[in-house]
């Protein structure tokens, strides 16, 4: 009932957007695209609070792959950052075609 209710509410192609800051993004991405088969994109950053350029780790994953993908990063760096956001629609390779 709870997925039904779910999918009602986000719709088919829901979708989860993980931002992960990380000093070992490279890895992270390899295994994500290794056990999960999702691509990822380095996005460059500054920490205003740390002052230092850093490279955010950006994943479009589907439900299923949420867990996943937090447990591969913390496993990697356990003092990574990680955002997890709603994603209202995906469209590309993997997700919903245009």
């Amino acid at each position: 009932m709870g997925k039904m209710i779910d999918i009602f509410f986000e719709g088919i192609y829901f979708t989860k957007l993980f931002l992960i800051i990380s000093d070992k993004n490279e890895q992270i991405a390899k295994e994500i695209g290794k056990e999960v088969t999702r691509g990822s994109t380095g996005i460059f950053g500054k920490g205003m609070y740390t002052n230092e350029d850093k490279l955010i780790l950006m994943c479009a994953v589907s439900r299923k792959d949420i867990a996943q993908v937090k447990i591969i990063a913390k496993k990697i760096d356990p003092k990574s950052f990680i955002i997890i956001t709603n994603s209202r629609e995906v469209v590309g390779q993997g997700f919903k075609r245009s």
